[in-house]
């Protein structure tokens, strides 16, 4: 069995190694990073100055500092995770505890001296973060994209809250008493053991999180076109194509809704591009407020943009393209002191049972061009797969 010493410089290494992925991290800029990487500083400290308990040793250097540097610590670290999962951490009670927890340090160390009870103190107090930290985790859940590393967090944290409330309730029972941290004592060195896989393990996993973050954030930026929010084309496609899969099976109906921004290369000429992309980015805004949940609407280049419709069929979707486009033309666009009205064309086309995806698109498109064959700012309809005028 290891010393509890050697257990100490063993938790700091490993930490010391995860404290420096996580540094590679800092300059995502992604909140609750910094405050886990000053965490982890802290702890790391802690854990080398309590290794240096001997007879002899400045009772405020070795017991006192280190505990205070402990506990900022783990409070520390609960904040950079509230920060990172959007949630407000008790800091005024944090404080408070960290205050009270000194307090009770140094009366049994000076004044009633008691390692017992100072080990009850703090693992109550570090239980209780390890608690806090384990309840944000699980109230961000239904939120996540990626649970895994979300699930694993809290696990962690909820074994080390766990951890901690046996180690006060070993001490109160009296099941164990020692007068030093650097005690061979049979529970002192289990849960030393335990901080050795848990310390570490808590960071990695909050570097799982961050990774599965920045993955989400990589995926959305790749899937956005950055000027109007809407899905870009091979996006819209991915979607859409899901969409159709079940309307395959028989579990849903589908229609392609193809859109195109009349006299757009004209708005462009006349007011320049900046104000273009103001249309562009208005038409958006209306589709967002009229669209329902469902609909999945994708930017499929410059001007023309395509709307999927699930379960619903061709008379529907007709109503719900005439709403939008009435929507647009009462709607105008306010770009630099100027009113910019606009109107839309568009083609709809149902997808027929056993149709490709890319042939009801194809419909909708030729319907596309059949409504600007007609003036433009009209909706035309694609006749069936087949059929033939």
């Amino acid at each position: 069995m290891l010393a509890p010493v050697n257990l100490l410089v063993l938790t700091a290494l490993s930490s010391l190694i995860c404290l420096a992925v996580l540094g590679s991290l800092a300059r995502s800029g992604m909140p609750g990073i910094r405050e886990a990487v000053w965490a982890n500083v802290l702890t790391i400290c802690s854990l080398v100055i309590f290794a240096q308990q001997a007879p002899g040793s400045i009772r405020w250097l070795t017991i006192l500092l280190p505990n205070l540097l402990i506990s900022a610590g783990y409070s520390i670290y609960y904040y950079g995770i509230c920060r990172f999962l959007g949630q407000r951490a008790p800091v005024r009670l944090l404080a408070t505890g960290v205050a009270a927890l000194m307090g009770v340090l140094w009366l049994y160390l000076y004044v009633w001296p008691s390692t017992d009870v100072r080990i009850v103190a703090a693992s109550l107090l570090h239980g209780f973060i390890s608690g806090g930290i384990a309840l944000a985790l699980w109230r961000a859940l239904p939120a996540v994209r990626s649970r895994y590393s979300y699930l694993f967090t809290l696990a962690i944290t909820l074994i080390a809250a766990v951890g901690y409330l046996v180690r006060a309730a070993v001490y109160v029972l009296g099941m164990e008493s020692v007068d030093t941290l650097m005690s061979p004592a049979f529970w002192n060195v289990a849960f030393l053991t335990l901080g050795v896989l848990l310390s570490p393990s808590v960071t990695l996993g909050v570097i799982m999180m961050i990774h599965d973050r920045m993955l989400g954030e990589r995926e959305r930026e790749a899937n956005t076109d950055f000027l109007t929010g809407l899905l870009t084309r091979k996006a819209w496609w991915r979607e859409t194509g899901r969409l159709h899969a079940q309307a395959g099976r028989g579990e849903r109906t589908l229609t392609v809704l193809t859109l195109d921004i009349d006299y757009f290369k004209q708005i462009n000429d006349q007011h320049g591009h900046a104000a273009g992309d103001a249309v562009l980015q208005h038409f958006a805004r209306v589709v967002g407020e009229v669209m329902r949940a469902g609909d999945v609407v994708g930017r499929l280049g410059g001007e023309e943009f395509s709307v999927a419709l699930p379960d619903t069929p061709l008379w529907q979707a007709q109503h719900v393209a005439q709403r939008l486009m009435q929507a647009i033309r009462d709607t105008p666009c306010f770009y630099d002191g100027r009113t910019l009205r606009c109107t839309v064309s568009g083609g709809l086309a149902q997808c027929e049972p056993g149709e490709p995806l890319e042939s009801a698109s194809l419909r909708a498109d030729q319907a596309l061009y059949a409504a600007k064959a007609a003036g433009r700012n009209c909706l035309v309809m694609a006749p069936p797969e087949g059929y033939k005028t």
